[in-house]
């Protein structure tokens, strides 16, 4: 459909190019915009003519048979294979011709832009809104979530895991176009601005099921290097925070926390990946008035100092993977010292994670929480 402003402002062009008279109409066939405004929403009988029929030019001559219409050319406007309006310049046919091609071409040229530039709005608000569904609610639509995934040209049953980049110097927009220029970028990978200083990209992880876990940190990697590029300017205040795998739409605003979650822990390397810090998050979502009830009864049995110790040698046996020569190596102590000290905890424990698998976890997690709790209980005391 050609809108009345857009033929309004055309018609102004073309005034200062051409001392031809130039009428615009609609698909109705009334004009919408003239080089004489006088002529202005009246009928023109050509054009209805043209647009109801197969013709696509008419010329006139005698217009006794026409009440509303002039000596010239009348062209229809096509826009993607749509007949959207018609075209008419007034004057000697012969004369006029090539100038009535152009302006019809010009014309048609300028519908193109206008649609593609409100396909591109059009596209750009679905993705906004489908940014937000994601990242901002918990309990999007499934349906929902599927049907503007199909608008947009993404597939659901592809594993992508969530890259969440915090740049404070470089403009988001530039980074973003930086980062889609790639040549790893593809189709599938959705990226969204999501504040002045943040974007996200949900990342493919197109490789087989048991490469996953070995390559996915080389392939994000290889990912960002363009962008690391762009942005060396910016090291000091950059942070990339790579989330969990996911492959259900539904799911990605859990991948989106866990991103946002590890940024807000500030890990020194960057990016940084979720899967190193599990057990953190885990301690995290144990609330601290529940660790103070597990475990005060513990720091009633020990000293400050003492609880410091233990934490030490289970921390060094959990790094060595429980080789007691390499341990006692990192705590600068003879391995008969940590073999004692290690009993201490067992005992305090009542678990020995050296024999047994189950005890072994229940070591990993215990220590997790001790080091949590312990570094908060005189600030936050039992009650």
């Amino acid at each position: 459909m050609i809108s009345k402003d857009l033929a309004r402002k055309f018609i102004e062009q073309v005034t200062q190019y051409t001392e031809f008279n130039v009428n615009i109409m609609d698909a109705d066939g009334t004009i919408i915009a003239s080089r004489d405004p006088g002529r202005v929403g009246q009928f023109h009988e050509v054009a209805y003519r043209i647009l109801q029929g197969h013709e696509n030019i008419v010329v006139t001559t005698d217009t006794r048979d026409y009440s509303t219409v002039l000596p010239g050319i009348n062209m229809v406007i096509e826009d993607n294979g749509r007949r959207e309006g018609v075209v008419g310049v007034t004057g000697d046919p012969e004369e006029i011709r090539s100038v009535a091609l152009i302006i019809k071409m010009a014309i048609e040229t300028m519908l193109r832009y206008e649609r593609s530039e409100q396909e591109l709005r059009l596209r750009r608000g679905r993705k906004e809104r489908f940014a937000y569904l994601l990242t901002q609610e918990e309990n999007s639509d499934p349906a929902e979530l599927h049907h503007m995934a199909e608008e947009l040209g993404y597939h659901e049953d592809i594993v992508r895991i969530p890259i969440l980049i915090r740049t404070k110097k470089t403009d988001i927009e530039k980074a973003l176009e930086g980062i889609r220029a790639g040549t790893i970028h593809t189709k599938e990978d959705m990226s969204f601005k999501i504040s002045s200083h943040h974007f996200i990209v949900f990342k493919t992880l197109q490789m087989a099921p048991d490469r996953l876990l070995s390559e996915y940190r080389d392939h994000v990697m290889d990912y960002l290097e363009p962008f690391f590029k762009m942005t060396k300017d910016d090291a000091d205040d950059l942070r990339i925070s790579v989330g969990s795998f996911q492959n259900r739409f539904p799911d990605y605003y859990s991948a989106y926390r866990h991103s946002k979650w590890l940024e807000q822990m500030k890990p020194k390397e960057c990016p940084s990946f979720f899967q190193d810090y599990i057990g953190e998050y885990l301690q995290d979502l144990v609330p601290m008035k529940d660790l103070h009830r597990i475990y005060h009864m513990y720091e009633k049995k020990l000293s400050a100092e003492k609880r410091e110790m233990l934490l030490e040698v289970a921390s060094s046996l959990m790094k060595t993977n429980f080789n007691f020569p390499k341990a006692s190596e990192l705590l600068y102590i003879h391995k008969n010292t940590l073999a004692y000290r290690y009993g201490q905890l067992k005992e305090l424990l009542e678990i020995d994670p050296v024999t047994s698998a189950k005890d072994r976890a229940l070591y990993s997690d215990s220590l997790h929480l001790f080091r949590l709790h312990w570094s908060a209980w005189q600030s936050e005391p039992v009650r």
